[in-house]
């Protein structure tokens, strides 16, 4: 019974401090400067660390964003179409004087150039049948090196990445030309239905014009494909990758949104005019989906470059809050972006490039004026906050190895019970009255490991609010409840036998009455610790990570004493 309370409290525990997945900075500009943004992320992110919040790397961003979402598209040079071609006719060479390995390296570079440019080498058809004899003579390199397995994959590699054009016949000998021909009658029952927002925009599919939206594309051989969605002429669209491995895939482009996404020089929003709340925040809600993230922080600079807002969304977009702050060319003080980080994530609205710091009212951004009945000005409620990562990890690290030892001890408590009946059946068994003695400790152990490692956990673990919640004033009533009966069970225990239980006397049934009360006595005690350190945590330490205070909680549970101690600046 015990141990289901520990675990639901446990459970109860992770609700409270369980989050979803990192932040995004997320610059926005109407113009075409993007200096200040590199800086403005940093800092921004930092303070927002300094909080405890946990917000994505700038590369990590743009990395994951061009994986899941789009990427930019390639823009060739005629150089480096030029080269490409170069190496191909250089490796084929190689391959007809028998040079097989050096044909076979330059061969997969180049195909490996084709394969990340085939959105644009695609839209050419004299290039797509390059892209194809390409890669056929890298089929033919694999052959020439035994690797048949490789030669097949590779052919339908062929097949896959052009399916509109015919390769050059006569440049490929009749091995490589039946492989071809082979992965072309393999199943390609596959299909994309594109569709878009507006309508009407053509869609290319490696480079390949395949219609109009709403399109389904039909006879997809599985894979990777680079869709494309362009509703301006001439104008290429972002690169989609679609990975069609069943069935069929669907893939929705909101066109504003791709033309108005950047990747360079980090993750962020080039509109052509000021954009509206509402536009805002289904932008945002196509990058929490897409990375995912728990929410976006707008990062908008001035006209005149001397203040930075930075607005945080969360879900629909109607949950918003922003702050101001002074900057310079995109730099920020430190100490006063911590500040309005802080203020940030505790849901507040406030104006830090002004003196004093002017509290805002989120809806209209105007000064807030109002005042409570004592005539102080009304405070927002902070949200909770979440403890830093690495103090989480660890938090979590000890929670899991107390609760662990805990329910070890209740499960050699057991044991020791069956162990003294079995004594008891016969009194002159050294070895069943060993076996009691060792479970005897193991029970000590075991419960005392257990508390004290979830007492130091708790701090480490809760989140941080600016009042006791009504679920830590829960487990202390729980604590309470399992303290009583600790204390209760402790009084009425059975008296003390008059021989210590080590030795071996006539009648070892008062040391089993003794110890079986007090084996509850120590595990219940060490249950009510870790119970009645979360009310403790929040009546001492205060709301927000980089005002918290230092406590180091300490617990003793013995078979004669039991002590829990907190030490500390409060």
């Amino acid at each position: 019974m015990v141990a289901a309370v520990v675990v639901a409290w446990l459970l109860s525990v992770a609700t409270a401090w369980a989050q979803s997945d990192a932040l995004l900075v997320l610059p926005v500009t109407v113009d075409d400067d993007v200096t200040w943004m590199p800086q403005a992320v940093r800092d921004v992110s930092r303070g927002l660390r300094r909080q405890g919040v946990a917000v994505w790397q700038e590369a990590g961003a743009v990395a994951a964003f061009e994986a899941r979402g789009s990427a930019s598209p390639t823009v060739l040079t005629d150089e480096a179409i030029e080269a490409w071609s170069s190496e191909a006719g250089g490796a084929l060479r190689s391959l007809a004087k028998g040079n097989e390995e050096d044909a076979l390296v330059r061969l997969e570079a180049a195909n490996a150039f084709a394969r990340a440019s085939i959105a644009a080498l695609g839209r050419d058809s004299a290039r797509s049948t390059q892209v194809v004899d390409t890669c056929l003579y890298l089929v033919r390199a694999k052959l020439a090196v035994g690797d048949e397995a490789g030669a097949d994959a590779q052919a339908s590699e062929c097949v896959r990445l052009q399916t509109s054009v015919e390769p050059t016949w006569r440049m490929h000998p009749p091995q490589v030309v039946d492989r071809y021909q082979a992965a072309k009658d393999e199943p390609h029952d596959r299909s994309i239905l594109v569709e878009s927002d507006p309508s009407g925009c053509a869609v290319r599919v490696n480079g390949s014009l395949q219609g109009r939206t709403p399109l389904e594309v039909e006879g997809l051989y599985p894979g990777p494909y680079a869709v494309q969605v362009e509703c301006e002429e001439d104008t290429p669209g972002r690169v989609h990758e679609i990975d069609v491995t069943r069935g069929a895939t669907s893939l929705f482009v909101f066109d504003a949104f791709d033309r108005a996404v950047r990747t360079a020089p980090v993750l962020h929003l080039t509109y052509t005019e000021e954009p509206s709340q509402a536009r805002l925040a289904r932008d945002a809600r196509q990058f929490m989906s897409t990375l995912p993230a728990s929410g976006v922080v707008i990062a908008s600079r001035s006209s005149d470059g001397e203040a930075l807002t930075l607005s945080l969304l969360r879900g629909t977009g109607a949950d918003r809050t922003f702050v101001r702050v002074p900057a310079d060319g995109g730099s920020t003080d430190p100490g006063t972006l911590t500040q309005a980080a802080a203020a940030l994530v505790a849901g507040e609205c406030r104006d830090f490039a002004v003196e004093p710091v002017a509290s805002l009212d989120c809806r209209t951004g105007q000064p807030l004026l109002t005042r409570s009945s004592r005539g102080r000005v009304a405070e927002s409620k902070p949200r909770r906050i979440r403890p830093p990562r690495g103090q989480f990890v660890a938090g979590v690290t000890l929670a899991a190895a107390g609760t662990t030892s805990l329910l070890a001890g209740y499960g050699l408590l057991i044991g020791r019970r069956t162990a003294g009946e079995s004594w008891l059946e016969q009194p002159s068994n050294l070895s069943r009255q060993d076996r009691w003695l060792r479970l005897g400790t193991g029970v000590t152990t075991t419960g005392a490991a257990g508390g004290g490692l979830l007492v130091a956990a708790m701090p480490l673990v809760l989140p941080y609010q600016s009042k006791t919640p009504w679920w830590a004033w829960l487990h202390g009533g729980l604590g309470v409840a399992a303290a009583v009966g600790s204390i209760v069970s402790a009084v009425t225990a059975s008296p003390k036998p008059p021989t210590p239980c080590s030795i071996n006397g006539p009648d070892p049934a008062p040391c089993v009455n003794r110890e079986r009360d007090t084996d509850r006595a120590i595990l219940l005690g060490a249950t009510a610790a870790p119970l009645l350190t979360v009310p403790l945590v929040y009546l001492f330490r205060r709301d927000r990570p980089d005002r918290r205070a230092d406590i180091l909680p300490s617990v003793v549970v013995a078979r004669s004493q039991g002590a829990l101690s907190l030490r500390g600046t409060f």
